[in-house]
């Protein structure tokens, strides 16, 4: 199907919102999966409710949305093929699924850095102790351990703008031991679903993007772990992992087991829950 395009710019000031160009938008709007939570309506008038889906649709690959969709911009891009930049050898359905998750990742992400500005949040306090080994209760007498959280807030901060920047998206057509995988040594960042990755839960696959991204943002693999990163049974992410500080910061799985533990009506898993050989320095 061909992009639709729009002659003008449509949304906040000073864009001139004609009305052909509205009704573009509009429809786009109301195509856009997941839903908005706002209701369009193609009127060819820039109504409320335009302006506000408009914000929403950004907020999902923007940390600061500008209202506007303009004709060679990132918006109209997204409204007319998905969320995803950039997509090879995906279908319909699983460029929706994909869709999906990088847009919950950055709910997740958004979430977590919410928590970590909020030093009351006893809940969070014992879970970046036992993920990443910083002890909040010390950040006010210890310039060391309010440096290395700081460290981590950065982290996920740049984490989460990660998001905001488009990386190519490759649907593998067998299947892997490895839910997803990224390559460090690929500079394009490429992210490759096989075919178990959408067979996981919603959760498993929103912790599973962030932890390949954490691979490529900060060229990390899974420091503290025996071989690549030897996993069996036993332990929930929110669980003291035994790592020290420096591993768990270079060790992917971290910032998914974070991000995890720290969303809203988090309950521990009965199973399928990892525990990692530690190789102590």
């Amino acid at each position: 199907m061909a992009e639709l395009t729009i002659r003008a710019s449509v949304g906040s000031a000073p864009a001139p919102n004609r009305p052909g160009d509205v009704r573009t938008v509009q429809g786009l709007l109301r195509g856009v999966q997941p839903p908005l939570s706002h209701a369009v309506a193609v009127t060819g008038v820039l109504d409320s409710a335009t302006r506000s889906a408009i914000r929403e649709f950004q907020g999902r690959f923007m940390s600061n949305p500008d209202g506007r969709v303009d004709p060679d911009g990132r918006t109209l891009y997204h409204l007319n093929n998905g969320f995803a930049a950039e997509y090879q050898h995906c279908n319909a359905a699983q460029r929706r699924t994909i869709d999906r998750d990088l847009i919950n990742a950055q709910i997740w992400l958004d979430t977590v850095n919410r928590r970590l500005a909020n030093l009351h949040d006893a809940d969070m306090r014992r879970k970046v102790r036992n993920v990443f080994h910083v002890n909040l209760d010390n950040i006010a007498t210890s310039p060391f351990e309010a440096l290395r959280f700081l460290a981590l807030r950065l982290r996920f901060m740049t984490l989460r703008a990660s998001f905001d920047q488009p990386f190519p998206l490759e649907c593998e057509a067998g299947s892997s031991l490895f839910a997803a995988w990224v390559d460090l040594n690929d500079p394009t960042g490429t992210m490759h679903f096989p075919s178990g990755h959408f067979a996981q839960s919603t959760e498993q696959r929103s912790e599973t993007v962030i932890h390949e991204r954490s691979h490529t943002v900060f060229h990390i693999s899974h420091d503290g772990m025996v071989g690549a990163g030897e996993l069996n049974f036993g332990q929930n992410p929110d669980d003291d992992n035994g790592f020290t500080y420096d591993q768990a910061m270079g060790n992917a799985y971290c910032f998914g087991w974070l991000a995890t533990c720290l969303q809203p009506g988090y309950v521990p898993p009965a199973d399928d829950v990892i525990v990692v050989p530690v190789r102590r320095r």
